[in-house]
């Protein structure tokens, strides 16, 4: 993998990309900000683009920086089109913010490929499948044995529960990455089924607790091999995902919360035959699990322990919630290489940093897959080992 030097962007790459986008040089040229003529030079290889035009035509282009370090053009892309769309989602909004979100991650996942080729470490073939037919508390079961998940551990994650599950899933070589700028509305989530180094894509925008349960449907359309694009419902919006959709729902619902565990609970015990649930006792198994009320509802809801009635009565409250928290503005937050680990993930962004350890990469390509300036590389490389200093 042509990978030494900024001067060994794949030309053939450059020149892909720009076909992809049916752009012209000349109207190409100018998004970048060079001549015609230096573009199709860069393109044929005799000329190099400097740091501030690659990083200039990345973003013109809308490609992750990745894409451009690649041996050669990236084969079969699932089109766009396969994915379930949200029906209140507007055309054009998918066709641009969504789109990218999925061909970047596309793209990281065949620099990544490379890299773990190029460095000798297989990638493991994600073997754990099942059918929408199966029962969904043995599939539930089978996902927490997969991934190594324990009661005793879970029960004291809490706020930590997304992290811990994304964990044990990059472990099981699945790329998980959060995707930022994107509306609630365009998706929730997004499965991306290849039988190696498959793709879960989360809006960073979703809540905490409902990032967990995101994660674990995503996971699970990765167990039945179903690709597709996930929103804010329980029930899904197109009747031809319905069946999927459900399966996936309960599974998740099975996985993070198992039957014999919340049924052994003593403010679950203690309930007797009452159906009806306050907030804060909602909240107190909320915790203990790791998951929103709603899951945990849904989930008594499902084990007979509330009715159809109240649950749809607690789920406009929850629903405006879920609103006011799209709406709300966010001030601060962690700085900037904590914000990249998070999006990109410990798996992908130690796979980076491993490939310039072993020379595959410069330090500058490093800073570019990781979308970050030089000098703040040491600092994403502590947070990501988890070293000190």
């Amino acid at each position: 993998m042509t990978k030494s030097t900024l001067a060994y962007i794949n030309p053939a790459i450059l020149r892909w990309v720009r076909e992809q986008a049916r752009l012209s040089p000349e109207a190409a040229a100018e998004g970048i900000g060079i001549s015609a003529d230096k573009l199709q030079a860069c393109e044929a290889g005799d000329k190099h683009l400097t740091f501030p035009q690659f990083l200039a035509a990345a973003n013109f282009y809308k490609r992750a920086p990745a894409i451009f370090y690649l041996n050669e053009p990236p084969v079969g892309f699932q089109p766009i089109q396969d994915f379930r769309r949200l029906r209140e989602t507007p055309e054009d909004a998918f066709k641009s913010g969504l789109e990218w979100a999925i061909r970047q991650a596309r793209e990281r996942r065949e620099l990544a490929l490379e890299l773990r080729n190029d460095l000798g470490e297989p990638v493991q073939p994600f073997k754990l499948q099942a059918a929408v037919k199966d029962n969904v508390e043995t599939v539930g079961a089978a996902i927490r044995t997969y991934l190594g998940i324990k009661q005793v551990d879970q029960q004291t994650w809490r706020a930590k529960a997304f992290d811990n599950w994304r964990t044990a899933i990059e472990t099981k070589d699945v790329l998980v990455f959060m995707v930022p700028r994107l509306a609630l509305t365009e998706m929730r989530g997004v499965a991306v089924a290849e039988p190696n180094l498959p793709i879960i894509l989360i809006n960073s925008k979703d809540r905490t607790n409902g990032r967990t349960f995101t994660l674990l449907h995503e996971f699970c359309h990765l167990v039945v091999r179903a690709s597709g694009i996930s929103g804010l419902d329980f029930v899904a919006p197109e009747p031809a995902s319905a069946v999927v959709e459900q399966f996936c729902n309960a599974v998740a619902g099975a996985a993070l919360v198992p039957s014999d565990w919340l049924l052994s609970e003593h403010l679950v015990r203690t309930k007797g035959q009452v159906k009806t649930w306050d907030d804060d006792e909602l909240a107190a198994l909320a915790g203990r699990f790791g998951v929103s009320r709603e899951v945990i509802l849904r989930r008594l809801l499902g084990l007979g322990r509330t009715t159809q009635a109240f649950y749809e009565s607690r789920r406009a409250s929850f629903q405006a919630e879920y609103d006011a928290l799209a709406e709300k503005k966010s001030s601060g937050g962690p700085e900037r290489h904590l914000v990249v680990l998070s999006q990109l993930g410990r798996s992908f962004t130690r796979l980076v940093l491993q490939g310039y350890y072993d020379r595959q990469l410069t330090l500058r390509d490093v800073a570019s897959h990781l979308n970050m300036q030089v000098t703040a590389v040491p600092n994403i490389e502590r947070a990501a080992f988890g070293l000190a200093g």
